[in-house]
């Protein structure tokens, strides 16, 4: 039997618009998710990010903050600056657990 060839639908993602972040030389953070966040989650996980960004003004410690913020929902985040756009950071959200 040949081994089936599975695309991870963790990789999908959708766009959960942007989150205001005028820190650190950067305009926003443009959230996605991964295919295993449900969207009746959306709204608290953007509620989160609103909270983590506002409580911090350096990218250095972004990352901490949001993680904090999302992880009593059971995610997490990855943070990356955009490689089209260094004004932009990307926040890809995650089942953590």
């Amino acid at each position: 039997m040949a081994p089936e060839t599975q695309t991870p639908a963790a990789r999908a993602v959708r766009r959960l618009g942007l989150v205001p972040w005028y820190h650190d030389g950067c305009k926003a953070l443009a959230v996605r998710t991964r295919a295993e966040v449900p969207p009746f989650d959306d709204s608290m996980i953007r509620g989160a990010l609103m909270r983590g960004a506002l409580a911090c003004e350096r990218l250095a410690i972004l990352d901490r903050i949001i993680n904090r913020e999302l992880w009593p929902l059971g995610y997490v985040a990855h943070l990356e600056r955009s490689v089209a756009d260094g004004s932009m950071v990307l926040v890809e959200i995650a089942a953590g657990r």
